[in-house]
Protein backbone atom coordinates (compact mmCIF):
# COMPACT_ATOMS: atom_id res chain seq x y z
CA UNK A 1 0.00 0.00 0.00
CA UNK A 2 2.87 2.37 0.73
CA UNK A 3 4.16 2.26 -2.75
CA UNK A 4 0.93 2.86 -4.24
CA UNK A 5 0.59 5.78 -2.31
CA UNK A 6 3.84 7.35 -3.34
CA UNK A 7 2.91 6.40 -6.68
CA UNK A 8 -0.24 8.49 -6.32
CA UNK A 9 1.43 11.27 -4.87
CA UNK A 10 4.27 11.54 -7.38
CA UNK A 11 1.86 11.74 -9.80
CA UNK A 12 -0.23 14.00 -8.04
CA UNK A 13 2.63 16.63 -7.89
CA UNK A 14 3.83 15.92 -11.40
CA UNK A 15 -0.21 17.03 -12.64
CA UNK A 16 -0.41 19.40 -10.04
CA UNK A 17 3.15 21.77 -9.90
CA UNK A 18 3.20 22.60 -13.91
CA UNK A 19 -0.40 23.55 -13.39
CA UNK A 20 0.85 25.67 -10.62
CA UNK A 21 3.85 27.40 -12.43
CA UNK A 22 1.80 28.02 -15.20
CA UNK A 23 -0.93 30.10 -12.76
CA UNK A 24 1.98 31.85 -11.47
CA UNK A 25 3.46 32.67 -14.72
CA UNK A 26 0.24 33.67 -16.39
CA UNK A 27 0.15 36.07 -12.84
CA UNK A 28 1.80 38.56 -14.90
CA UNK A 29 2.24 42.18 -13.44
CA UNK A 30 0.46 45.57 -14.41
CA UNK A 31 1.73 46.32 -18.20
CA UNK A 32 2.99 49.51 -18.09
CA UNK A 33 3.15 51.80 -21.11
CA UNK A 34 6.43 51.96 -22.82
CA UNK A 35 8.04 53.75 -25.59
CA UNK A 36 7.59 50.33 -27.83
CA UNK A 37 4.07 50.67 -27.19
CA UNK A 38 3.74 54.23 -27.61
CA UNK A 39 5.10 53.74 -30.91
CA UNK A 40 2.55 50.69 -31.93
CA UNK A 41 -0.03 53.25 -30.82
CA UNK A 42 1.29 55.83 -33.03
CA UNK A 43 2.51 58.20 -30.22
CA UNK A 44 6.74 57.72 -30.62
CA UNK A 45 7.50 61.27 -29.66
CA UNK A 46 4.46 61.98 -27.66
CA UNK A 47 5.45 62.76 -24.02
CA UNK A 48 2.69 61.36 -21.40
CA UNK A 49 1.57 61.78 -18.00
CA UNK A 50 0.75 58.82 -15.58
CA UNK A 51 -3.02 59.19 -14.28
CA UNK A 52 -3.21 55.84 -12.38
CA UNK A 53 -1.65 52.79 -12.96
CA UNK A 54 -4.08 51.84 -16.15
CA UNK A 55 -4.32 55.41 -17.10
CA UNK A 56 -2.28 57.91 -19.29
CA UNK A 57 -2.65 61.19 -20.58
CA UNK A 58 -1.12 62.75 -23.52
CA UNK A 59 -0.85 66.61 -23.96
CA UNK A 60 -3.17 66.38 -27.24
CA UNK A 61 -5.95 65.08 -25.30
CA UNK A 62 -5.66 61.27 -26.08
CA UNK A 63 -6.31 58.92 -23.22
CA UNK A 64 -4.41 55.92 -23.32
CA UNK A 65 -6.01 53.48 -20.97
CA UNK A 66 -4.74 49.41 -20.01
CA UNK A 67 -7.33 47.09 -20.27
CA UNK A 68 -5.54 44.97 -17.28
CA UNK A 69 -8.27 45.62 -14.79
CA UNK A 70 -11.06 45.33 -16.71
CA UNK A 71 -10.37 42.24 -19.03
CA UNK A 72 -7.48 40.15 -16.42
CA UNK A 73 -9.72 37.22 -16.36
CA UNK A 74 -10.47 37.10 -19.91
CA UNK A 75 -8.15 34.09 -21.28
CA UNK A 76 -7.11 33.49 -24.58
CA UNK A 77 -5.24 30.16 -25.50
CA UNK A 78 -2.18 30.54 -22.91
CA UNK A 79 -3.73 33.59 -20.38
CA UNK A 80 -4.64 37.00 -20.47
CA UNK A 81 -4.07 39.41 -23.28
CA UNK A 82 -3.75 42.81 -21.86
CA UNK A 83 -4.13 45.72 -24.44
CA UNK A 84 -3.33 49.27 -24.53
CA UNK A 85 -6.63 51.55 -25.84
CA UNK A 86 -5.84 54.96 -27.20
CA UNK A 87 -9.14 57.15 -27.13
CA UNK A 88 -9.48 60.99 -27.97
CA UNK A 89 -11.56 63.82 -26.45
CA UNK A 90 -14.65 62.98 -28.65
CA UNK A 91 -14.21 59.04 -26.64
CA UNK A 92 -13.45 57.50 -29.95
CA UNK A 93 -10.71 54.96 -30.34
CA UNK A 94 -7.71 56.26 -32.73
CA UNK A 95 -5.64 53.00 -31.80
CA UNK A 96 -5.04 49.58 -29.76
CA UNK A 97 -1.79 47.72 -28.89
CA UNK A 98 -1.10 44.77 -27.26
CA UNK A 99 1.18 44.19 -24.27
CA UNK A 100 3.12 41.59 -23.60
CA UNK A 101 1.52 38.22 -23.19
CA UNK A 102 1.80 34.19 -23.32
CA UNK A 103 0.29 33.50 -25.95
CA UNK A 104 2.17 31.88 -29.31
CA UNK A 105 3.36 34.58 -31.49
CA UNK A 106 2.57 32.89 -34.30
CA UNK A 107 -0.91 33.10 -33.60
CA UNK A 108 -1.52 36.35 -32.04
CA UNK A 109 0.49 38.34 -34.13
CA UNK A 110 -2.18 37.26 -37.18
CA UNK A 111 -5.09 38.22 -34.85
CA UNK A 112 -3.63 41.29 -33.41
CA UNK A 113 -5.17 42.31 -37.04
CA UNK A 114 -8.16 42.87 -35.31
CA UNK A 115 -6.87 45.90 -33.25
CA UNK A 116 -7.35 47.77 -36.05
CA UNK A 117 -10.97 47.07 -36.47
CA UNK A 118 -12.48 49.48 -33.52
CA UNK A 119 -10.69 52.39 -34.77
CA UNK A 120 -12.64 55.63 -35.15
CA UNK A 121 -15.65 53.78 -32.94
CA UNK A 122 -16.69 55.10 -29.87
CA UNK A 123 -16.10 53.31 -26.62
CA UNK A 124 -19.86 53.11 -26.66
CA UNK A 125 -19.90 51.44 -29.72
CA UNK A 126 -17.05 49.20 -29.57
CA UNK A 127 -18.76 47.65 -26.37
CA UNK A 128 -21.00 45.87 -28.60
CA UNK A 129 -18.76 45.82 -32.08
CA UNK A 130 -17.76 42.44 -32.53
CA UNK A 131 -15.60 42.16 -35.44
CA UNK A 132 -14.97 38.74 -37.51
CA UNK A 133 -12.43 36.33 -35.56
CA UNK A 134 -8.97 35.68 -37.20
CA UNK A 135 -9.13 31.75 -38.69
CA UNK A 136 -6.07 29.87 -37.08
CA UNK A 137 -6.40 32.21 -33.99
CA UNK A 138 -9.59 31.80 -32.84
CA UNK A 139 -8.58 31.87 -29.10
CA UNK A 140 -6.84 35.15 -28.90
CA UNK A 141 -8.85 36.80 -31.53
CA UNK A 142 -11.63 35.99 -29.22
CA UNK A 143 -9.74 37.15 -26.10
CA UNK A 144 -9.00 40.21 -27.94
CA UNK A 145 -13.00 40.69 -28.32
CA UNK A 146 -13.77 39.83 -25.63
CA UNK A 147 -11.03 42.44 -23.75
CA UNK A 148 -12.02 45.76 -25.63
CA UNK A 149 -15.58 44.97 -25.12
CA UNK A 150 -14.92 44.36 -21.23
CA UNK A 151 -12.60 47.66 -21.76
CA UNK A 152 -15.00 49.68 -23.20
CA UNK A 153 -18.01 48.75 -21.70
CA UNK A 154 -16.39 49.84 -17.81
CA UNK A 155 -15.07 52.98 -19.41
CA UNK A 156 -18.56 53.96 -20.41
CA UNK A 157 -20.05 53.60 -17.26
Amino acid sequence: MRKTTKKIVLMFLLLVFPIGMSAQKHAASVPNLNKTLMKELGYADESFTKKNAFTWLLKNGTTIYSSYSYGKKIRGFMGPTPLFIAVDKHKKIVAMAAAGNQESPEYFNKAKVLLKAWNGKTLKEAKSFTPDGITGATFSSKAIIKTVHAAASALTK
